[in-house]
């Protein structure tokens, strides 16, 4: 059975916005005591706001100073957005909404961000009208190293595992796609350095192109 659906990330996987939200976090970290760096970057990227409240406050001894570490992330990154007039689309993005499309492949968002920022965010890049439906991992209670949100965007379209084709970057992200039993492509955030190996990885979005050619020709 050739894809149906392909499932994708958003933020680091389709949009350049992982190095702003890196640096991002010195501004408030020092204040509030939390300590923050690469390796913090890889245990929390992909996983949902509840989840990375959870960890700043076992680490900082206090739930209310961790709340306000991420509402003041979340108003520093929003107005930055709110300005923002540049091209965040990574290499190949287009060429791939593109050959969806035109193959009759459904495409969806299966992001930790909040819907509103998903919806944004796509709006703001030109990208919206490629999609079909977004799922947001604020709307479920285990988000990504759990499966659940890619669960969640399968069950939205229909389909069966074996239709569905899902798309990340993160290591939080690899660990979901691996235990939903739907298949999957890494393709590293090439704003870092590279620190973990995944079993199927793809240099770049053009590559997924290569890799679905090779599906459909198959069948």
């Amino acid at each position: 059975m050739s894809y149906k659906l392909v499932i994708f990330d958003m933020d680091g996987l389709m949009l350049d916005t992982e190095k702003f939200y890196y640096e991002s976090w010195f501004k408030f970290s020092e204040e509030y005591g939390f300590e923050y760096n690469n390796e913090k970057r890889k245990q929390l990227a992909g996983m949902n706001g509840k989840k990375i409240k959870e960890i700043i406050a076992k680490e900082i001894g206090s739930k209310q100073k961790a709340s306000e570490l991420r509402n003041k992330l979340t108003e520093y990154r929003n107005e930055y957005f709110l300005n923002y007039k540049g091209d965040m689309k990574k290499e190949g993005l287009v060429n791939l909404l593109e050959f969806l499309k035109e193959n009759n492949i459904k495409a969806c968002v299966a992001s930790s961000s909040s819907r509103e920022k998903i919806s944004y965010l796509l709006k703001n890049q030109d990208i919206d009208h490629y999609f079909d439906f977004y799922v947001s991992g604020h709307e479920l209670e285990n988000g990504k190293p759990h499966p659940d949100i890619f669960l969640k965007a399968l069950e939205e379209s229909g389909l069966k595992k074996d239709g569905a084709l899902i798309l990340e970057d993160s290591f939080n992200g690899y660990k979901a796609a691996k235990a939903s039993g739907i298949d999957y492509l890494i393709i590293h955030d090439n704003s870092f350095k590279k620190d973990f190996d995944a079993d199927k990885e793809a240099s770049n979005l053009n590559e997924v192109i290569s890799y679905l050619n090779n599906k459909i020709n198959i069948y």
